[in-house]
């Protein structure tokens, strides 16, 4: 198949001051692509098609821009409930802090995903990833982080897993069972992080449900001590970290 009259990012330009300015992006005004199968043949400016692909079927882009497969590297995409309350008062001027602090935010939505099946999260976050394929996302970071207990926190990694088989998206998972303190272990960030987060990181690796390790380090959450800990459970288990901070 031959794609023809778009505009082609190949992202193989020269950077130049403001990326917005555009030359970082490589555009190939009047490009054509050729896709054999699920594989793209050729890409380049028009005139310079190859012969033995011009006779190609094809459909014609109307200038439209082509892009390589788009990357969103930060999601909670598996989560219960929602925060239209929240973002309300986020609209009247309260501080993220502030709404966190009077039990809303993460806590909020620890509650609704540890009532909801797996079944039902797995169809809430198979519409949320379908309007981002919609959007052109390609590859997709899924983090856990609203159980804050083991078994959520697996439910969540299990979700994420079978979002990769139902949909034609690279999915990538990331453990955030350092996302905050649960209302159970209120005042008592140390032992949940002995006594949950660590063993829930040990099992979901055993169990081949995690890709690397997010940390929330904020007065609202855990301090640096603590997310170094599990930050060096990581490490033993050979698993990339990253950082909220």
């Amino acid at each position: 198949m031959l794609l023809r009259n778009g505009i082609l990012a190949t992202l193989g330009g020269e950077a130049e001051g403001d990326p917005a300015s555009g030359p970082a992006y490589g555009l190939v005004e009047n490009g054509a692509i050729v896709l054999e199968g699920v594989r793209i043949a050729w890409a380049g400016a028009m005139d310079a098609l190859p012969g033995e692909y011009r006779d190609l079927p094809a459909t014609d882009l109307e200038g439209r821009l082509v892009t390589p497969g788009l990357i969103d590297c930060h999601t909670h995409i598996v989560h219960g409930g929602n925060r239209a309350r929240e973002f309300e008062l986020r609209l009247q001027g309260a501080s993220y802090e502030e709404v966190a602090r009077a039990g809303g935010g993460i806590v909020s939505t620890v509650s609704a995903t540890r009532e909801a099946s797996e079944e039902v999260l797995l169809e809430a976050a198979l519409r949320r990833v379908d309007a981002l394929i919609a959007e052109g996302v390609c590859t997709l970071e899924i983090k856990s982080g609203y159980g804050l207990d083991i078994d959520t926190e697996l439910k969540m990694l299990r979700v994420a897993r079978a979002i990769g088989r139902e949909r034609q998206v690279r999915v990538k998972t990331s453990f955030l069972g350092a996302h905050a303190v649960p209302a159970e272990y209120k005042n008592n960030a140390d032992s949940y992080i002995d006594e949950i987060c660590l063993p829930a990181l040990a099992e979901a690796h055993d169990q081949g449900l995690v890709d690397a390790v997010d940390g929330f380090c904020e007065g609202i959450a855990f301090n640096p001590q603590q997310i170094e800990r599990v930050f060096e459970k990581a490490v033993s288990l050979g698993l990339p970290v990253k950082l909220h901070a």
